[in-house]
This record gives structure tokens, sequence and C-alpha cells, in this order.
């Protein structure tokens, strides 16, 4: 059981670095007793924003609720100036409005995660088409492709990361290339539209590495541990 709730936890994404929490080293501990299962989370900082902290502990919940066989999830959130906030919030099901009541100005987090989920997008989307430039192909070939076209070797992982951030927008377009909103992409305007997409990208990986270096100061980035007592 420990390998599945570990396993589930990995598609549960930070939504600021979009990259799984498990990844991250954000995964301290977990524990499953029975059908009951405890995860304790950590983070870079102690001041880590509440948002985006609520975000990754609800994700978590969910994600290990949807196992089979789990009845009871607790989700603990560790050495941040909101841990009894976001702990017992999210381990009651209380909304994150309600768990900061008068604090949030009417906040909605799930508008907040498809803005992180647009520069996902851009991100991953970026990626693939550098690596579709550096093997070669056109500008005019690039903006030709459809999600089914078939892509020159070693671009595959690419390919699956951006689709799944294009999928979690809804976008359908018969074009492989395409903005956030799905409207395909002219080839005079694709290395602009690049252009900003590295900014996005580079200020991401950047965030990401001060991220894990914050995280390894603060505990040393090791593995989750694990404990089972069935």
């Amino acid at each position: 059981m420990i390998d599945s709730v570990v396993d589930a936890l990995r598609h549960v994404i930070d939504p600021e670095l979009d990259e799984s929490i498990v990844e991250l080293g954000f995964v301290d501990s977990v524990n499953v007793r029975g059908d009951a299962v405890e995860v304790v989370l950590r983070l870079p900082t102690f001041w880590c924003a509440p948002n985006f902290a609520w975000l990754m502990a609800a994700d978590a919940r969910d994600a290990i609720r949807a196992l089979p066989g789990i009845q009871s999830v607790q989700v603990t959130l560790r050495d941040n100036a909101y841990s009894d906030e976001i702990s017992t919030g999210v381990s009651c099901d209380h909304t994150f409005s309600a768990t900061f009541a008068g604090q949030t100005e009417g906040e909605d987090l799930e508008d907040l995660r498809r803005v992180f989920w647009r520069k996902a997008f851009g991100m991953r989307q970026e990626q693939l088409v550098r690596f579709l430039q550096d093997v070669g192909l056109s500008t005019a070939e690039i903006v030709a492709l459809k999600p089914s076209a078939p892509l020159p070797r070693g671009a595959a992982p690419l390919l699956r990361a951006y689709l799944d951030r294009r999928q979690r927008l809804g976008i359908e377009s018969v074009w492989l290339v395409t903005d956030d909103q799905g409207q395909r992409i002219a080839a005079e305007e694709l290395d602009g539209y690049l252009r900003r997409a590295r900014k996005q990208r580079v200020s991401m990986t950047f965030n990401s590495l001060m991220c894990r270096g914050l995280l390894d100061t603060r505990y040393g980035l090791e593995p989750a541990r694990k404990e089972d007592a069935r």
C-alpha cells in the first residue's frame, strides 16, 4: 500500500514549479495503518504561501482518497506559518476560504490553479518546439504538425508532458502548436511566441532550483520515509 500511496503522490504537482511533490522532496513521510493514511508534507521555507501549500495538500488528499480501500486520509503540513490551519482544514474537508475566513478576499484557488496551468503549458510547449527546431524541423513544418503526427526520435517524453498540460486546459485543436486558448500560431509569429515562453521557462526553472536548494539547506533532501503498519 505504501508504494501505491507514493505513486499517487507522484501525480500531485507544485502549481508554481510544475513538478511532482515527490520528486521535489516535499513528501516528508507516509504512514499507512489499515485503511487510514497519514502524509506529512514539508516545504522549502516557513513562509511558503498558504494558497500554494493548500493546493498541494488538498491534491495530495484527493489523490490518496482515489485509491481503493482507503477510508481515511490525514495530511499534515509541518514547519510552516500556516501548518495548523492547512493541516486541519484539508484533513477535515474545509474550504480554503472558510479556513482563512476574512483573510483571502474571496480568492478562487481554481482560478489560481489555471493561471499556473497556462504557465506550465507554455513551458512544456517551448521545450518541445525548441527540440524540434534543434533536430532540423523548419518553422513551417512545426506549425503544420498535428498532435498525432510522428515526431523525431527523442521527442516522446517532451510530447507527453506537453499534451498532458494541453489536455488540462481543455485544448482540442487539430494543430499541435497553439496558444493557451487553443488558437493556432502562425509561422511568422512563432519566434516571438517562443521568446516569451522561454522567459517563463527560465523563471520556473530558476524557482525550482531555488526551492530545491532551500529545502536541502533546511532539511537535507532524502527519500520519503515509509512506515507501513497493517
